[in-house]
């Protein structure tokens, strides 16, 4: 690889540096509030299986990313930092960050400016990033019927520990894979294209970048997912994380990337309807999802700014 195509990377590692950073909370952040796996081992087991997922099934989704918008060199540059700016700093605020809306925003911005905008594709990432979280919350709904009916039969305590444990263990691996193979697409999507990064290339970056982003994660961000929305056992934080996963899978398999943190936060809902309503913290949710909201106007507005000073500069 040479020197340009390592100084173009710069931008992209950082982007899957915050996502990796804010995201751990989405991967084994109930297990890890709950007491079942030690922050720094659900780290490690994180950056392995990320790296794996991406490698393997992360292709699919590369292509609807880069389709927002026509890219280049300063388009791409400008969505990934404006996007990493901005959720560095709702990370400071302990608010998990939608990195889907994210990236979307920011190209939309720049496509709006340079009118190369594709209209139906954003359409398509906006109608999946809102099937998503309610997806994730059917799925948790009815694995946690279904599984309790067979947690419940354990009568020995230390059974039903061991059982949670190697669930926790195994579904969190599950999501690390599945986050990878879902998320590669929004770190180095937009870097695919004439003299920017082949398919392979935006792989090996985006995942080296995802596991030091988990890595050096947040523990604030964690705790705000994991205990923020509902109390969560560790029985209820491992089906959390199952029907993440498998949502999170699905869309990968369909090639269109979507917010884990969407993901994670509709399977804790999910969860905590089968407990009752009253065991969801509404201030908490309220407080999330503003942040959603204001994801994509803010990473627009940045990304802009930052494509404006760079078109002047080239």
């Amino acid at each position: 690889m040479n020197h340009y195509l390592l100084l173009l990377a710069l931008p992209a590692i950082f982007l899957g540096w915050t996502l990796g950073y804010n995201n751990m909370s989405a991967l084994f952040g109930p297990p890890v509030v709950a007491g079942v796996i030690k922050y720094r081992t659900s780290t490690i087991l994180a950056a392995i299986f990320i790296i794996l997922g991406t490698l393997v099934g992360g292709s699919a989704g590369m292509k609807t990313i880069s389709s927002i918008a026509t890219t280049g060199n300063i388009t791409a540059i400008s969505a990934s930092l404006g996007t990493a700016i901005v959720i560095l700093v709702m990370s400071a605020f302990s608010l998990p960050v939608s990195m889907t809306q994210g990236i979307a925003g920011a190209l939309i911005g720049i496509g709006i400016i340079d009118n190369t905008i594709r209209w139906g594709v954003v359409e398509k990432v906006i109608l999946m990033s809102t099937i998503a979280p309610f997806g994730s919350i059917v799925i948790a709904y009815v694995a946690h019927r279904a599984v309790s009916v067979f947690y419940n039969r354990f009568r020995s305590i230390k059974v039903k520990g061991t059982f949670v444990r190697l669930l926790s263990f195994s579904v969190g691996i599950y999501t690390a894979y599945s986050f990878g193979a879902n998320n590669v697409a929004n770190v180095t999507g937009p870097f695919i294209g004439v003299s920017m990064f082949n398919i392979q290339q935006a792989l090996i970056f985006g995942a080296i970048a995802m596991a030091l982003g988990v890595l050096t994660s947040s523990k604030k961000v964690i705790y705000t997912v994991g205990s923020g929305i509902t109390t969560l056992d560790p029985f209820d934080a491992a089906v959390a994380l199952f029907s993440e996963a498998s949502t999170l899978f699905i869309f990968s398999i369909v090639g269109v990337p979507i917010s884990s943190v969407q993901a994670i936060v509709g399977a804790v809902i999910g969860v905590g309807l089968v407990k009752g309503t009253k065991m969801i913290n509404s201030k908490t949710l309220t407080r999330i999802i503003s942040g959603w909201a204001a994801t994509p106007v803010a990473t627009g507005t940045v990304a802009v700014i930052i494509y404006s000073i760079l078109k002047i500069w080239r």
